[in-house]
């Protein structure tokens, strides 16, 4: 964890922070369930588009208030707003236009690919901060269980690490300063880890449930593959964790492999081992009889551009 230098909080950090939540998504509500359930932090009122959406946080912490309208929020030391990307600029403002926030108080997002410059008003000085926890909120419940220890990445305004620093602790997180102009390049590696592993594990299950294989028996040998790479990873860096006929070098074994796609399942096996490639010390004799099966129509056209 990157230590975050001895700033002292302009909040009062020694009595109870009072949070409104904008934005009962699955993020905000982990979230203020976990500091509710840490008795550090008081989730005094939430605001929700949906305000059915908003009842279901009520089941967690009985005692937060539910405001139906954003200008009816009562006064608080932090607002975390939970909503969609594209809206978070526009909640921004419209809560300190209708509040009567102070220079202390703190207007803190949770989203990943925006640095939290998005957060100040031509109108209002405010601090802003951004609070990014590293896990897939697939299920409220299954991050109130399985959330803590995870990674979460803070930015914002120099004065407002400490308290975000906090309130990543009072909910079990590890947390990390980022360079807010770096915060979308963050996002993309993050994304691309979670969201395409699900991708390539479909893709896998799709190619093994054409045949006549079970969809039971295809799902337990892709997922224990994927999984028993992971636990290597954590050990091994990738170069030195790969295996398979890339890495071998195995040029017959990836026309078989080749011949035994669709178009469409060709055009991604392609892009993948083309990234592959990159992680072995192959020759450029073997890297080039491998690209020839994987790109034939790109390699004839790279011969022509030659002659």
């Amino acid at each position: 964890m990157t230590n975050i230098p001895t700033i002292q909080p302009q909040l009062n950090m020694s009595s109870q922070l009072r949070v409104n939540i904008i934005g009962t998504g699955k993020v905000a509500s982990s979230l203020a369930i976990i500091w509710h359930q840490g008795k550090q932090i008081n989730i005094q009122a939430a605001w929700n588009r949906s305000f059915t959406t908003a009842q279901n946080l009520k089941n967690h912490i009985p005692s937060v208030q539910l405001c139906q309208e954003l200008s009816n929020l009562p006064p608080a030391d932090i607002y975390v707003i939970g909503v969609s990307d594209q809206a978070i600029e526009k909640i921004s403002w419209q809560i300190q236009q209708n509040h009567c926030l102070t220079p202390n108080s703190l207007v803190i997002h949770l989203s990943g690919a925006l640095d939290s410059k998005i957060l100040k008003s031509n109108q209002n000085k405010v601090l802003a901060g951004s609070l990014h926890p590293v896990f897939p909120f697939a299920s409220i419940e299954i991050a109130l269980n399985q959330l803590a220890g995870h990674m979460c990445a803070i930015e914002g305004d120099k004065v407002a690490l400490p308290i975000l620093q906090q309130l990543a602790q009072a909910a079990k997180l590890n947390s990390f300063i980022i360079d807010a102009n770096q915060k979308s390049r963050y996002h993309t590696a993050l994304s691309a880890s979670a969201n395409f592993l699900v991708t390539l594990n479909a893709y896998a299950r799709n190619i093994l449930t054409s045949l006549s294989i079970p969809k039971s028996l295809a799902e337990r040998l892709v997922n224990q593959l994927m999984q028993q790479n992971l636990n290597q990873l954590q050990t091994m860096v990738p170069e030195e964790a790969l295996t398979g006929p890339i890495k071998r070098g195995d040029s017959t074994t990836i026309a078989k492999h080749w011949q035994a796609l669709n178009t469409t399942e060709q055009e991604i096996y392609s892009v993948l081992a083309k990234q592959t490639l990159n992680l072995t010390k192959l020759s450029q004799e073997k890297r080039q009889q491998i690209l020839q099966i994987i790109s034939p129509t790109q390699t004839k056209q790279d011969k022509s551009h030659k002659k």
